[in-house]
């Protein structure tokens, strides 16, 4: 299991463009419909942080490079954010799923 996460801050003005920009990268996915994945995206709390995690099984490419509506939302991320913000692999050590 791969998990990769995004997380950003952007100008609490901005939070509904990213919250509006954000469902419509869910419903673009939705349509795709990638087997195997799992795609989350958050807000923290009332705050203006943002947090997208993509989990992918062993030895899988990344769907989401398919999917253009994916691809201009992470266009816009470094926008929002003011500057880059690449993807970072967390590193799970414990997990616990029934």
């Amino acid at each position: 299991m791969s998990v990769q996460i995004v997380q950003f801050r952007t100008d609490p003005r901005r939070v509904g463009e990213v919250e509006e920009a954000i469902g419509k990268l869910f419903a673009a996915v939705e349509e795709a419909a990638p087997a195997g994945i799992e795609y989350t995206a958050a807000r923290v709390g009332d705050s203006s942080q943002f947090l997208l995690t993509l989990t992918l099984p062993d030895d899988t490419a990344n769907p989401l490079l398919e999917i253009p509506e994916a691809g201009a939302f992470r266009g816009r991320v470094g926008e929002w954010a003011g500057g880059p913000v690449p993807p970072v692999t967390l590193h799970v050590i414990g997990r616990y799923a029934a």
